[in-house]
């Protein structure tokens, strides 16, 4: 919302000169002829006079000064062309409206908003951006150093490059140089890329008599892999991809895999983490703020439901 600009002239002749008679008992109280042929009453309606001159030439602002002004906004000089009177004009506010939409502009970063901005908006704009370095998501972790621990004036970047090959691990020199002129002058920053968790899934499914299992076992690959990857997950978390950080539940997967076409209900399932099979029934796998999880395929056993019971396909 833009800020009003006060009215300084706001006083007429007639208001000034009323107040100053109004103040002749307070300050003055010996003083009671307020006739207009009193000496005095006559050089207040000449100051009156001279403070209304005063107050609106205060209220008009000459286009010299906005030049000024513009000038220190800018940080450089910029001064009014040579023109007509309506050309100047014109090119001023050009200039003020351009000035202004740069301000908004975000440059120096402070928050961790102001990085994330940066990152995905800024950065591919810059002269030093190259498409080895474009990324496409970025998580800002404050207080943080790259080995993850608690750091005063550090700030972690997990960044997620925009390709195919979203789990190599890449060095970001013109990015960093990118962020390094941005930084406050105390912030050490680092750039990483995420730590990737594999997650292994078995399953049962168990389907509607007359569906086809490969059909099914197709749909279930799919789903899981939109619902981990960690750029394009299609209907799941608004397409924007795996959030950093959170943890695998395991009655989530029970409703993803349930609401499938084709699916009555779900037998079996049983997810852990890498290679590792653990002997008790994981309901959940915990990931710390700069983890995603790196999902390649899913073990799927189909069943058939045949009147009270069901048999394998």
């Amino acid at each position: 919302m833009n800020l009003p600009l006060p009215n300084l002239d706001d006083q007429s002749y007639d208001d000034l000169v009323q107040e100053a008679i109004a103040l002749i008992p307070l300050e003055y109280p010996e003083w009671t002829d307020h006739n207009p042929t009193d000496t005095g009453i006559i050089l207040i309606e000449l100051f009156a006079w001279l403070t209304e001159m005063i107050l609106y030439q205060i209220n008009q602002i000459p286009d010299q000064n906005y030049a000024s002004f513009v000038s220190l906004l800018k940080g450089e000089q910029w001064t009014l062309p040579n023109k007509s009177a309506e050309e100047k004009q014109k090119q001023l506010q050009i200039e003020i409206r351009k000035t202004l939409l740069e301000l908004r502009n975000t440059y120096r970063a402070v928050t961790k908003e102001d990085y994330e901005k940066l990152i995905l908006e800024e950065w591919k704009n810059s002269q030093d951006f190259t498409e080895a370095e474009s990324i496409a998501r970025v998580n800002c972790l404050p207080l943080r150093n790259q080995n993850q621990t608690n750091a005063k004036g550090h700030i972690t970047l997990v960044v997620v490059k925009d390709d195919d090959n979203i789990t190599s691990n890449a060095a970001y020199p013109n990015l960093f140089k990118f962020l390094d002129q941005r930084r406050l002058l105390t912030t050490r920053i680092h750039l990483v890329a995420p730590k990737y968790i594999s997650v292994n899934l078995e399953t049962t499914l168990v389907i509607e008599d007359g569906i086809k299992p490969e059909d099914v076992k197709e749909n279930a690959q799919e789903a899981l892999k939109y619902y981990f990857h960690p750029l394009q997950s299609g209907k799941y978390w608004q397409g924007k991809g795996y959030p950093f950080g959170r943890n695998v539940y395991i009655s989530e997967l029970y409703q993803l895999l349930d609401n499938l076409s084709g699916v009555d209900y779900v037998k079996k399932l049983i997810i852990h983490p890498e290679e590792k099979k653990s002997e008790t029934v994981l309901t959940e796998i915990k990931l710390d703020d700069d983890q995603l999880i790196n999902f390649q395929t899913a073990t799927i056993t189909i069943e058939v439901k045949i009147g009270n019971e069901s048999r394998e396909v």
